[in-house]
């Protein structure tokens, strides 16, 4: 029955509403019963002075307590309550019910303070065999000439009725209210109760809906939620998710076709010039060391494209552990430009190696070396002829992070470059595998794109970050930041 989130949200509600009302009934109750006394003797004092009056009427007529009692049984008016009539010791002339004759009843009838004539002269409780009975008694003395020492007795006309009948009386009275009121009460909450559960309700199914369709490989579904504030954090969240889902996938999809295009080409070169020293079209030597030479060429690109496959999955997964000791930067930039300066030189661009201090950071001096000289590598592909490469290592002051007491500053690594820049459009993705912005670009176009991807994962590991800025027709600045160790002025290298 209450299998959905609606239903079991409107059952709580009205489970909620309906022991509030049984609570607020029981509290009413409680409440009722301290004043069902007072109440009581209000309703007897009322009632005690008609009947009162119409005693002393009767009395003057010369009845008797019996016959007063019967007259006024016959004409009614006592509202269910027992009158009797009792002389000042307290015993029991006459009585509506027949239990009441001939008793002593054990009651006051001094008043407790000064009273007018017929004003409740006494009240209080009798607890008899039948129970607890609240009375009130009014005397009924004749101020007329007496012809008997009896018609000189003053009497009293003493009214009993038992609280629970009075509760009863008082509750049967606001029942009738307190059920119509809390009806109405729960109606009403229950449809607003149906209108929050479905204000919740609604957006979830939305989500749920989503959710199936990018089961289904629809990613295009985004959520447009505003209220509730946690169910809008959730669709946000969402539609971040789907948008990463759907990036994951094109990755994976794009590594694929890449992977499957770079192995592709040369696999078909080898597949070729197999063939043609298999079937004797290369017959001069000249030709079968030509394909052998080819063959050889092309197996190393797949070797050099499957080895930086596995390392970009090995760092990717955490498999590889980075060392952790003090590394030079300015030791480091220059290492790596006396390593790449043949290569600069054979492409007429100048290499500079500039730094501020004498930097020194925490991490692996290999893999940090791969990552300037893969740098290098890739600013002498796109730099024309008579440019200008630029390495550059510098103190970030202004970023420095407390940490409690002790401070971490940054150091910055700039690998610059004259070539012809990146577009804007791919500037964001140039860290991505296998991405190329322009495969036509660059004085080679054998790189397989996985260069900067490795560089980017290589300076998380040592909780740095990188960084690309670009101008068409200028060049390029990738930026790296690393934590750094210390500081020590010295000369520009």
């Amino acid at each position: 029955m209450f299998t959905t989130l609606r239903s079991r949200l409107i059952g709580s509600y009205v489970l909620i509403i309906v022991t509030c009302l049984a609570v607020t009934g029981i509290v009413l109750a409680a409440l009722l019963i301290p004043q069902v006394s007072r109440l009581t003797y209000l309703r007897l004092a009322e009632q005690g002075l008609s009947i009162t009056l119409r005693v002393i009427s009767l009395r003057g007529q010369g009845l008797t307590p019996g016959q007063i009692v019967d007259t006024l049984e016959q004409r009614g008016g006592t509202d269910g309550n027992s009158v009797l009539i009792v002389t000042g010791e307290g015993t029991v002339l006459a009585s509506t019910e027949d239990d009441w004759w001939g008793r002593e009843l054990d009651i006051s009838l001094k008043p407790a303070e000064r009273s007018a004539f017929l004003r409740p002269y006494a009240q209080g409780a009798l607890t008899t065999r039948q129970g607890l009975f609240y009375y009130v008694a009014l005397p009924t003395s004749l101020r007329v000439r007496a012809q008997s020492e009896a018609e000189s007795e003053t009497w009293y006309v003493v009214l009993l009725s038992q609280p629970r009948r009075m509760l009863a009386s008082l509750l049967a009275d606001i029942s009738i209210g307190v059920v119509a009121t809390g009806v109405v009460a729960l109606l009403v909450s229950t449809g607003v109760a149906f209108l929050i559960a479905r204000s919740i309700a609604k957006p979830l199914r939305r989500i749920t809906t989503a959710t199936e369709e990018i089961s289904r490989g629809n990613y295009e579904e985004q959520l447009d939620i505003t209220s509730p504030e946690e169910i809008h954090r959730l669709a946000t969240s969402f539609n971040a998710m789907a948008r990463e889902v759907e990036a994951s996938r094109q990755a994976q999809r794009d590594f694929v076709a890449n992977v499957s295009h770079d192995l592709k080409t040369p696999l078909t070169s080898i597949q070729g010039f197999s063939q043609a020293i298999l079937d004797g079209t290369a017959a001069s030597e000249d030709s079968r060391l030509r394909a052998a030479q080819v063959i050889h060429e092309e197996v190393d690109r797949m070797t050099r494209l499957v080895d930086d496959l596995l390392d970009l999955a090995r760092i990717e997964a955490g498999q590889v552990v980075m060392a952790r000791e003090p590394v030079a930067l300015p030791s480091l930039l220059r290492d790596c430009a006396e390593k790449m300066a043949l290569r600069a030189q054979q492409a007429d661009v100048r290499l500079e190696v500039h730094s501020e201090g004498e930097l020194v950071v925490a991490g692996d001096r290999d893999r940090l070396a791969q990552v300037v000289s893969n740098l290098i590598d890739n600013a002498l592909k796109h730099t024309p002829s008579g440019g200008r490469i630029t390495l550059s290592a510098r103190p970030l002051v202004v970023e420095t992070v407390k940490r409690g007491e002790s401070t971490v500053s940054l150091a910055e690594i700039a690998v610059s470059d004259t070539g012809e820049g990146i577009p804007p459009e791919d500037l964001s993705r140039i860290f991505e595998r296998f991405y190329r912005s322009d495969k036509s670009r660059g004085k080679s176009g054998r790189g397989a794109g996985l260069g900067l991807a490795i560089v980017r994962e290589i300076v998380q590991a040592h909780g740095g970050k990188i960084g690309a800025e670009s101008v068409l027709g200028l060049g390029t600045r990738i930026t790296l930041t690393l934590p750094s160790l210390s500081t020590r002025s010295t000369d520009d290298a």
